[in-house]
């Protein structure tokens, strides 16, 4: 590949990934059980197939879910979930992609694709523009439309206005690429705090089989959020309320908690300084290769 190329399409995912991190991360799969009458039994083989592979352990083949998740979709191309499904494999591959590897591009076109045609399937399903608004900012990036942006931000904040708890991760993770000092980064900042008053009742808060590590993967989110905005000390005790939480003995990346506890003075002060090109890995952002499977990796 020529380096020109290499180098476009390094800062084009970093984009990406700086916009989505995870997302996908902590609310990739959010979705209950998928126990919907009338879908074809290749479907629920394909939706359990696709969780088999999600929630495991690591290395994890992203693209073993896709055979039979395209076979139920060739069944039954209208089920709202095999697209939706079929979305969010996509969205994985490219979240945890190779930063110079041009198929990223291919991943993040169909993900935009299932989870369009998710999103018309089923309109009453308002968490997907926390999954499309990450690959819509990213393929804008790549196309040369800048002037898209906006708008698409402007999709998810409406979503945020109608379920905050659960899009309040994504509008934060758009804004932690920014200076402290700036409007977004300060909004991100907003909505995690606002976060503290979720209740047991919803979903969206709480560790569940599908999302085991959900609120671990959250709470240290929000840690760094904090020692970015130069408040040391909150971030310490949000690392503490990590570590008291019920799963955080069974999951996987509590030495990220461990390692900012350890260095907080330090991270605190890479953060500060004039040079952003030092800042320590956000957690989703860690280049470990397991953006989204840092909330649902179950062991």
């Amino acid at each position: 590949m020529p380096r020109t190329l290499k180098c476009w399409l390094k800062i084009a995912v970093a984009v990406f990934l700086i916009a989505f991190t995870a997302a996908l991360a902590v609310r990739l799969a959010h979705a209950d059980d998928g126990a919907y009458p009338g879908r074809s039994p290749v479907a629920v083989a394909a939706e359990k197939g696709f969780f088999q592979v999600f929630n495991g352990g690591a290395p994890a083949d992203r693209s073993a879910p896709l055979r039979l998740l395209m076979a139920a979709y060739a069944t039954d191309p209208n089920d709202s979930r095999t697209n939706l499904l079929l979305g969010l494999d996509h969205l994985w591959m490219a979240a945890e992609g190779g930063r110079t590897d041009p198929r990223v591009i291919e991943d993040l076109m169909l993900a935009d694709r299932f989870l369009a045609r998710a999103q018309t399937l089923d309109p009453l399903d308002q968490r997907i523009p926390s999954w499309r608004v990450p690959v819509r900012l990213s393929l804008a990036q790549i196309e040369r439309e800048p002037g898209r942006q906006k708008e698409i931000v402007g999709e998810l904040l409406a979503a945020y206005e109608k379920s905050p708890n659960f899009h309040s991760f994504t509008v934060a993770l758009l804004g932690f690429g920014n200076p402290k000092a700036s409007p977004e980064f300060q909004r991100g900042l907003a909505v995690l705090d606002k976060v503290k008053g979720c209740g047991e009742d919803e979903a969206a808060c709480q560790d569940l089989p599908r999302w085991p590590h959900n609120r671990e993967g959250f709470i240290t989110f929000h840690a760094d959020y904090e020692l970015k905005a130069g408040h040391p000390d909150r971030a310490a005790e949000l690392l503490r309320k990590a570590q008291a939480e019920p799963g955080y003995a069974s999951w996987p990346f509590r030495g990220e908690v461990e390692d900012r506890l350890k260095n907080l003075d330090r991270y605190a002060g890479l953060y500060a300084d004039a040079d952003p090109g030092n800042d320590p890995p956000m957690l989703m952002a860690s280049g470990k290769g397991t953006v989204c499977q840092t909330c649902h990796r179950a062991q």
